[in-house]
């Protein structure tokens, strides 16, 4: 039997309890939110949000870049807290009342009141935790409200929300800012929802209204919309018209998006949730090795990655709880065994063009295998 993980077994007892208490009330509300309201079928986030507009230098994993130097979704990977999370729903709400391009006039009491239908404390999920009696315990809705309080804080020094009260004072009011980060104390850019042609990532409804957003780490968030931006800008085509697939390579992962190896590693997080498809290069070994390796040879050794179709549309609390437990017995990362995958490795195919062939877009195809019979459920 492998050893025991005892991250993954916190994870485990957290997620249960969070399942046993208010995630199913707090998706519900969610769901609420967007049927009543535009439905907007993706929630837009700028990239200025998750990559640099410039490529930073990094010299190799033990120097990642300083603090600073990151985008803002990078900067929220935290152990603890919600401030990502929280920011995500903010944004979630705003584009279920404002149209794109137009400015989100009324957000949420952090505390559910009369005047409000929604919440903060309605919308977002949090393992607090019952502090026991006596004169420093404190109530599961205490704690709750401290974490959020904590988060505003966090997203106030970060420049995405101005109080309305005053500096620190989030908890009685705000607004919600540009999430390019740029606004200041003295001038505050007010958030509006991306326009069409603006540059912005489109995130899942699903990814809020399934629960996604609670249940999903720091890590595996800010690692998923760097896969849904590159998916966007930066995809290839494959010999299934069908199935889109990208790479990040480790310069622009860490100079771009500004996350470490760990981060990176949480695509076989991904991949056994079943929201990614992680294709693995046919010359790469499953111990992470590859043929004939070369210093200019890591791009095409890269995994590449393709969005499973309705990954998302699943419960959230329920897949991932299935996979942890597995991951617990098991040590590995693996999808359910009734859960195959259409394909399972990718190989660099070259198609041929004539002189004449002047077609736009992608230049460069692969071809998908299918499995044979065999089960490949596990990327370590």
């Amino acid at each position: 039997m492998p050893p025991k993980d005892g991250k993954v077994e916190v994870r485990l007892e957290a997620l249960k309890a969070l399942r046993r208490s208010e995630l199913p009330a707090v998706t519900t509300e969610a769901l609420r939110l967007w049927q009543e309201s535009r439905q907007p079928d993706g929630i837009r986030v700028r990239r200025a949000y998750l990559r640099n507009d410039t490529l930073k230098s990094v010299e190799d994993e033990r120097k990642p870049l300083p603090m600073g130097e990151r985008p803002l979704s990078a900067r929220m990977i935290t152990p603890r807290g919600v401030a990502l999370k929280l920011h995500l729903m903010m944004l979630f709400a705003a584009q279920c009342s404002a149209k794109p391009g137009k400015v989100w006039k009324n957000p949420y009491p952090v505390e559910p009141s009369p005047q409000s239908d929604h919440s903060w404390m309605g919308l977002i999920a949090t393992t607090a935790k019952y502090g026991g009696p006596g004169i420093q315990g404190a109530s599961v809705a205490t704690n709750k409200r401290r974490q959020i309080t904590e988060a505003l804080k966090k997203l106030e020094g970060l420049n995405l929300i101005r109080p309305t009260k005053g500096p620190g004072r989030g908890r009685q009011g705000f607004d919600l800012l540009h999430e390019n980060g740029k606004s200041t104390p003295a001038a505050g850019v007010s958030y509006a929802v991306p326009a069409d042609a603006e540059p912005f990532v489109s995130v899942p409804r699903e990814f809020f209204t399934a629960g996604w957003v609670h249940v999903l780490t720091h890590s595996e968030i800010a690692a998923l919309l760097m896969w849904l931006d590159a998916l966007q800008y930066d995809r290839m085509m494959t010999s299934d018209p069908s199935v889109f697939v990208t790479r990040v390579t480790s310069a622009v992962r860490q100079g771009a998006y500004g996350l470490g190896r760990e981060a990176y590693e949480t695509h076989q997080q991904l991949d056994a949730f079943q929201v990614l498809d992680v294709l693995r290069p046919e010359k790469r070994h499953y111990d992470g090795r590859w043929q004939e390796f070369a210093q200019d040879s890591s791009d095409l050794a890269c995994h590449r990655v393709a969005l499973t179709p309705g990954g998302f549309s699943r419960d959230a609390g329920e897949v991932v709880q299935e996979v942890l437990q597995r991951r617990d017995a098991r040590g590995d990362w693996s999808r359910p065994p009734n859960a195959d995958r259409q394909y399972w490795r990718i190989s660099l195919h070259k198609p041929e063009r004539g002189p004449s062939d002047r077609r736009e877009g992608p230049r460069t195809e692969f071809d998908l295998e299918r499995k044979h019979g065999m089960v490949v459920d596990s990327l370590e």
